[in-house]
Formats: structure tokens, sequence, C-alpha cells
């Protein structure tokens, strides 16, 4: 009975881990842009400031920033804003 204990438990934590992976957002522009992240069926409007790091914006998503692109993204990707278009890292 322990042993299917240690079991459960280690599933649920490599379940844990595989979904903790998520998306972040890199503006290496001095300027702040408009962003908008459509996940699923919500979309949520942000910005981003100048040489800042957005962590963890979505797990799988689309990304617009605004005037500059759009991506679709996921796990652990990492998107760079960099003079004016956006890009995978």
């Amino acid at each position: 009975m322990r042993a299917l204990s240690c079991l459960a438990l280690a599933v649920a934590t490599l379940g844990l881990a595989t979904t903790a992976a998520a998306v972040d957002l890199k503006n290496e522009d001095s300027k702040k842009y408009d962003v908008k992240v459509e996940e699923g069926a919500a979309t949520t409007s942000t910005s981003i400031e100048g040489n800042t790091t957005k962590v963890s914006i979505c797990s799988e998503c689309r990304i617009t920033v605004v005037g500059v692109g759009t991506v679709e993204a996921s796990g652990s990707d990492v998107l760079v804003i960099r003079n004016g278009e956006l890009s995978r890292q």
C-alpha cells in the first residue's frame, strides 16, 4: 500500500512539473508595448515596459504585441521583442 502511495505522489509531482511550464515575454526595446494574450476563449490586455520581462504569461496562447506582430506560443517558449520585431528566443 505504501508503494502505491509513493507512486501516486510521484505521478502527481511529475504532472505538476510538466504543467508548470509557461511562456515568457521579454522586451529588449526601451519602448513600452501594449499586449493582447488569447488563451482559449479568454483575451487579456496588458502592456510590457521597456527592458523588462513578463514571466509566465500563459501555458498555451496567441500573443499579439500591438504594432509589432502575433505569435502562437506554448510550454517554455520565450518570446522576444527586439528592434520592433517579435520572435522566439
